[in-house]
């Protein structure tokens, strides 16, 4: 085969070019792989800043419940036509029961014997103990040992005084760790603590274990079948808890013994007008937890996860919520 000069001269350009642009490809992909490495990296530490801050995690402000009632969806590219395509929302719990509490039937389950820790949903069983032990006029005192534990949005302090009542609600509102510290410590906290997990075996929680009255210990553990049992007790037994858990919002005027606080609750089903009553939790450990009784069809409805992925357990509630409904339909 035979080549003009200027026929040879534009194939060797084209090689040349071609050579650069796989060179340059290559270089580019390389880069972006090395970027994507550090940014990944990066992210992650910031995320773990930014959701622990320490090695335990505080509760977080109020997050608004039916966050999951849209699904995200992605778009295949199928010839020359697009076509959207619905994901399916996925819980992220790695574990969780939804159960009528009233007859104790179980519609909707995964891994419920699971025994994971459960972080600030100890506060019920603080709260049952607290109430079945502590006199009504008894006068709780934050000391600056209780007020050294991890911060909560209750902002009660050392050197406050509160009457048994005002120390609930920032217990079961705020989930305040420096409440559930007091109340321990306003009587034997190690007899407490050894009532907090025989209480829970009295009320069907068997493998439930608790040691420290806030839940910020890892070691406080039960399975979501523990947490409906107790959910269980607390309607039939306990509506007086569940009552203080429903209210959205109190105001304790300023006294000679404290200052003024605005207590309010953090639980995202709170302002839902099904909602009966329950608890949130969230630790590093437990990641998030939550315990949320809702009126469904007349029917009191127990929707309890745990283990969610953080920012999530609204959502993993929304998408049970939803399951149990078409069970319902069906």
């Amino acid at each position: 085969m035979h080549f003009s000069s200027r026929s040879l001269i534009f194939f060797v350009a084209v090689c040349v070019l071609t050579g650069i642009g796989v060179f340059a490809g290559y270089h580019n992909a390389s880069s972006l792989s090395e970027y994507d490495g550090r940014y990944a990296s990066t992210k992650s530490v910031d995320a773990a800043t930014d959701v622990q801050g320490s090695a335990m995690v505080a509760e977080e402000p109020f997050i608004t419940a039916s966050s999951a009632t849209s699904s995200p969806s992605s778009t295949v590219d199928a010839g020359n036509t697009s076509v959207a395509v619905k994901k399916k929302p996925a819980i992220t719990a790695l574990s969780y029961i939804v159960g009528n509490v009233e007859t104790g039937e179980v519609y909707i389950s995964s891994n419920s014997n699971k025994v994971l820790p459960v972080a600030s949903m100890s506060k019920l069983i603080t709260a049952i103990i607290a109430t079945n032990t502590i006199s009504p006029t008894t006068t709780i005192e934050i000391t600056p040992m209780e007020a050294n534990v991890a911060s909560d949005t209750s902002n009660i302090g050392p050197g406050e005084k509160f009457s048994f009542k005002e120390i609930l609600y920032p217990l079961l509102l705020n989930s305040s760790n420096v409440a559930a510290e007091a109340i321990a410590s306003s009587t034997d906290r190690d007899h407490f603590l050894q009532l907090m997990s025989s209480t829970a075996w009295e009320v069907n929680m068997p493998t439930a274990f608790f040691a420290d009255p806030s839940g910020l210990d890892p070691r406080n553990n039960a399975s979501a079948k523990d947490m409906f049992a107790l959910a269980q007790y607390l309607y039939h037994y306990r509506p007086d808890i569940l009552e203080i858990t429903r209210i959205p919002h109190v105001t304790v005027a300023t006294t000679s013994d404290h200052g003024a606080h605005n207590f309010d609750s953090i639980h995202p089903f709170v302002t839902d007008p099904r909602f009966i009553g329950g608890k949130t939790g969230r630790t590093y450990e437990a990641g998030e937890t939550m315990l949320t009784i809702l009126r469904i069809a007349d029917k009191p409805i127990a929707f309890i996860i745990l283990h969610s992925a953080f920012g999530e357990r609204a959502a993993d509630t929304d998408i049970l919520i939803r399951k149990f409904e078409q069970l319902s339909e069906e």
